[in-house]
């Protein structure tokens, strides 16, 4: 008696499960002409588990492609059900009635069959008759034409719509939802979308939107649409919870002729179309108004499960590696390098952290610059993310950089994953960089009126050098005189930011070579005037800690060492300048002026 019981409970599951799936024959209603092509769809409504398809040997007709599988979502009284179509498109031979037989599937453990349809074949002359009228005219197919006593709303809600497809109702913490927004027309209009979907609870990735301008046609009962999409976008839940892909809303302007004519209706969408003066309603037309929206759509995000969660985990979701690397494995002490860590794989890029470098002794590093390389039209985002770090070493010595761990969640495998990278070894020599400039063979033997010419410039940079510095020292030395006889007046006259960027300047216009020369030393000789650095404390490593107390912003500080590497790059090298002259007097002044208006 248990068994019989179990049996009627089985089979009344699989009977309402059964009955919650719609399996489908759709096919043209208007007779075919014979030669061309149309389309056969065989749609699933349901959420069924689809094992295997079999279509029909499709007899009397010609194969001319497919088949053509699109999954989607339909929504009813604000119920989403998944949806897969299935199309064949096929050319028929010759005038007749021809049967389409169903599809066969095989879902949830059971067989379902589609119903058969028939087509309608007819010849090109009689098509040719049906549509010819007594006067010799003929009758349009454009759905422009309003006819007498038609309800010209209910035909655009007909023949005018929005849709919301989701790839997924159900997905984890970081894992992406791709939206789709798409508006489907047969009929001469201009649509402005008066509300953008806002995406509370998720980050947001846009991969097409009215910019791209992406259309095409699709078949529904029988009818050809012209297909916007107004936009699609990969959403990544940032919390567990259930959420909404919120509605697009969108008004339109719909023209209707009163009088039969052939013409091909179109469809234009963009933001604040319906706004235009300069709209003009054409004779024997009437336009009408409406507004059309998606359904919102619920999505269940589910937290990350908590076994094997480490601790350093942090946000990343998908499938990554990582790379670590050093600019060079040897450098001198005070001396710029950058530690370059890439992530790369597919996942919620926009939401993975700089990893957390642990630092040994002795060397000071900055925020790192992070640089993406991401393909946008991939689910997930796929490409890289690279931090570089910029540091320093202030001793000499061998050092080794720990490795780098980074820590994701794979939803594939619905593991945690941690990887490290190589530990890294680092050589930095006990002395400074060494200075012995590279003499080009070619400026060695230089055309005597050239070295007249550059002496001669470089002289009266001199001399007007001198004149400012004696010019700013007597203006000390009369504010000290009226300050009283308690003063006590300094020998060592005070280069001011504005006199260094002038002499700078000179040498700039003049574009003489010993430009780098005089930023650089000037740049040093105001800092040991300002903070009062000399002897082995006038290094870089001291100059930035004491930057950095003064509160000085960490870009700030970079961009001052990037200048002076710079500037040794030209005058101890023979390496090609990064920057030009212009662009580093330029970086320059800002940097100065800066750290001068900050600095006690």
């Amino acid at each position: 008696m248990r068994g019989v019981i179990l049996s009627f409970i089985f089979f009344t599951v699989s009977l309402i499960t059964t009955a919650q799936v719609s399996f489908r024959t759709v096919v043209p209603q208007q007779p075919v002409v014979a030669g061309e092509s149309f389309e056969v769809q065989y749609i699933i409504e349901g959420d069924v588990n689809i094992e295997s398809f079999t279509a029909p040997a499709f007899s009397g007709f010609r194969l001319v492609t497919g088949p053509h599988v699109y999954k989607g979502a339909v929504i009813d009284l604000n119920i989403s059900r998944p949806l897969v179509n299935t199309v064949y498109t096929l050319a028929s031979v010759k005038p007749g009635r021809y049967i389409i037989h169903g599809a066969k599937v095989w879902a949830n453990g059971n067989e379902l069959n589609s119903s058969d349809a028939f087509v309608q074949v007819i010849s090109k002359e009689e098509a040719y008759k049906l549509n010819k009228r007594k006067d010799g005219s003929f009758y349009s197919n454009s759905e422009y034409f309003l006819q007498p006593g038609e309800d010209p709303i209910v035909k655009i809600r007909k023949n005018l719509f929005m849709k919301v497809m989701v790839d997924r109702h159900t997905c984890y913490v970081g894992e992406p939802v791709v939206a789709t927004y798409k508006l489907y027309s047969r009929l001469e209009s201009k649509s402005d979308i008066i509300k953008n979907p806002g995406f509370y609870g998720f980050s947001v990735h846009d991969m097409i939107n009215l910019a791209d301008r992406s259309q095409a046609t699709e078949t529904i009962n029988g009818k050809t649409f012209d297909v916007h999409t107004v936009r699609k976008v990969q959403l990544y839940p940032l919390q567990a919870g259930t959420f909404v892909v919120d509605p697009m809303e969108v008004s339109n302007k719909v023209e209707f002729s009163r009088s039969e004519v052939n013409k091909k209706t179109e469809q234009e969408i963009i933001e604040g179309v319906l706004n235009n003066p300069a709209d003009v309603i054409h004779d024997n037309t009437v336009v009408y108004e409406n507004e059309v929206k998606t359904e919102p759509v619920p999505v269940i995000v589910k937290p990350l499960p908590a076994k094997n969660k480490t601790d350093s985990f942090t946000a990343a979701v998908g499938d990554f590696s990582i790379h670590a690397s050093l600019e060079k494995n040897a450098m001198a002490k005070n001396e710029q390098c950058h530690l370059i860590v890439a992530i790369t794989g597919k996942g919620n890029f926009t939401q993975i952290n700089a990893p957390v470098i642990k630092w040994p002794a002795g060397i000071d590093a900055f925020e790192p610059v992070i640089k993406d390389s991401i393909d946008r039209l991939k689910v997930p985002l796929n490409g890289s993310k690279t931090f570089s770090y910029a540091f320093v070493a202030g001793k000499g010595g061998n050092y080794e950089l720990p490795a780098v761990e980074f820590n994701f969640f794979n939803p594939d495998t619905n593991h945690f994953v941690k990887l490290e990278t190589e530990p890294l070894s680092l050589q930095v020599s006990f002395k400074e960089k060494e200075r012995e400039k590279v003499i080009d063979t070619k400026k060695s033997n230089p055309i005597p009126g050239v070295v007249y010419t550059w002496l001669s410039i470089g002289l009266a940079a001199m001399v007007l050098l001198s004149g400012i510095l004696f010019w700013v020292n007597k203006k000390n030395k009369r504010k000290t005189q009226q300050t009283g006889n308690h003063a006590v007046l300094s020998t060592e006259p005070v280069i001011s930011i504005e006199s260094i960027l002038e002499t700078c300047r000179i040498m700039l216009v003049a574009d003489n070579n010993n430009f780098y020369k005089e930023l650089h030393n000037a740049t040093w000789e105001y800092f040991r005037q300002k903070i009062k650095v000399s002897g082995s404390t006038m290094n870089k490593l001291s100059l930035i800690q004491h930057l950095k107390q003064e509160g000085i912003a960490d870009e700030i500080v970079i961009k001052l060492i990037e200048i002076m590497g710079q500037c040794e790059t030209v005058m101890y090298t023979d390496s090609i300048p990064l920057y030009s002259k212009k662009d580093l007097f330029a970086d320059t002044k800002t940097v100065l002026r800066y750290i001068d208006s900050h600095l006690k």
